[in-house]
């Protein structure tokens, strides 16, 4: 469940940093109603994240090198994100617009297969390396491994931020459209963190039986 926890936190720490550049990108393209649109609805993971951080009162001691072991497991949840992205821009930028072809050579969708064929195996031995073996050797084999996966996803990286530009270049809403997103957007921005604060505060019933 620790390696899960630390996958899924590596992945959010980069959705949010994908989700930065697309408003800033969208802002800078000249459609800032988007670009405040997607901040707006960045703010419901972010409060919620933030709202579960201060719930949380566990202060479990870690040594040193099971903080690195999670702190490297960390970047393969980084790899899933920046590969979400570029996978997620690429099917607008050829599906939907039909501006864009596939560079790989087997084409899209096959081509999702080629990262795939090394994300895959990638995560099952960085989590074999990291949590299944205690020995330093493991520890340190995961380093390299790590380093050519963040090479691997800062590729997906730039690949998804040129695919990206295709939907700033691209992407319209009537006006109608767009006031009744934003009202939806702000009223989900109000409703999910109060529900969830709600949820936490809730007293629980403890049931014994006898």
């Amino acid at each position: 469940m620790g390696a899960l926890k630390t996958l899924a936190q590596g992945f959010l720490v980069a959705t949010g940093l994908v989700w930065i550049y697309n408003i800033v990108a969208l802002v800078r393209g000249g459609d800032a109603w988007l670009g405040l649109a997607y901040l707006l609805i960045m703010l419901i993971p972010a409060v919620s994240i933030a709202l579960l951080k201060l719930k949380s009162t566990s202060h479990s001691s870690i040594d040193g090198k099971m903080k690195l072991r999670n702190f490297l497991f960390a970047f393969q949840g980084v790899a899933l994100a920046f590969w979400s992205f570029d996978l997620i821009t690429t099917f607008y930028a050829i599906n939907v617009t039909g501006l864009a072809s596939e560079l790989n050579p087997l084409g899209w969708p096959l081509g999702i297969l080629g990262a795939f064929a090394y994300y895959g195996p990638a995560l099952v031995f960085s989590y074999v390396l990291l949590f299944k073996l205690k020995e330093n050797i493991s520890l340190y084999a995961a380093i390299p491994l790590t380093m050519l996966t963040l090479g691997m996803c800062f590729m997906n990286l730039m690949a998804g931020a040129q695919n990206f530009l295709v939907f700033v270049d691209t992407a319209a809403l009537a006006s109608s459209l767009r006031y009744g997103m934003l009202a939806l957007i702000l009223t989900l921005d109000l409703a999910i963190p109060l529900a969830l604060k709600r949820l936490m505060t809730k007293p629980q019933l403890n049931m014994k039986i006898t």
